[in-house]
């Protein structure tokens, strides 16, 4: 056999030894599927429950941004009777996966089977029971409210412009303003040097830390837009300042 045949052989094998070296970590890592193949009677169902849903009471304040909004129990109670009264219903879980990561998996059933699903890494600043309980209260409220549709008054945050967009935004990965200006808010985030300080300054107050991450929407410190750090840290110095009785 020629010295080109050759070659032209051993690469058809190097290509297919690349092929089932691909398929080998697809089978090792496949994609979940975030909803059941028909969803015609859940979309129904929710359809009809969202007709009935009162808008979620606001019962908790933010000194963050000095804004009022509604907490899980608030917005759990104005959906469940509409859910259930449809057979409709909710399940919150943390999922830990093989890589390290955890996730919060929100899934909404229906009496037929069917099932829609979201789902969100979870990335508490610290890693103790104070932080991690605060930031997955955080992210069980945003992902139950966007995958529900139920909304909260005018004053929330997370009012009903920001509902059609939360679910999309955490697939993504992105941290998004619900007063998202192109011109003022910039896709960089703040440097290495400025998270360590925001997890400095926030070390001991995790209930701090959800308010930032509440006012602005996003999921960890190190996603607060560049354009707002500054804003950002002197609040929450405001707020400990004010905590501490310095003037």
């Amino acid at each position: 056999m020629e010295t080109v045949e050759l070659v032209k052989l051993q690469g058809m094998l190097d290509k297919l030894w690349a092929d089932i070296q691909t398929l080998k970590e697809e089978n090792k890592n496949p994609v979940e599927p975030t909803k059941s193949a028909e969803i015609k009677d859940l979309a129904l169902s929710l359809a009809k429950a969202q007709a009935e849903m009162p808008v979620a009471g606001l019962n908790k304040n933010n000194p963050y941004f000095k804004s009022a909004y509604a907490d899980l129990q608030s917005i759990v109670a104005a959906s469940r009777p509409s859910l259930t009264k449809n057979g409709l219903s909710v399940t919150q879980q943390i999922v830990h996966h093989e890589d390290g990561q955890s996730w919060l998996y929100t899934t909404l059933w229906h009496i037929s089977g069917q099932w829609l699903q979201s789902r969100v890494r979870v990335v508490p600043v610290k890693n103790d029971i104070q932080a991690i309980s605060s930031h997955t209260t955080y992210l069980k409220r945003m992902c139950y409210a966007s995958l529900i549709g139920v909304v909260a008054g005018d004053e929330d945050d997370d009012g009903e412009a920001a509902v059609a967009t939360t679910r999309e935004t955490f697939a993504k990965g992105t941290a998004l303003n619900t007063k998202y200006n192109p011109k003022e808010n910039r896709a960089e985030v703040i440097t290495k040097e400025q998270l360590e300080e925001a997890n400095y300054e926030l070390a001991e107050y995790p209930d701090i830390c959800e308010m930032v991450l509440d006012g602005l929407k996003i999921q960890s410190l190190a996603d607060i837009p560049k354009a707002k750090y500054m804003a950002a840290m002197s609040r929450i110095r405001s707020i400990k300042n004010m905590r501490n009785g310095v003037k």
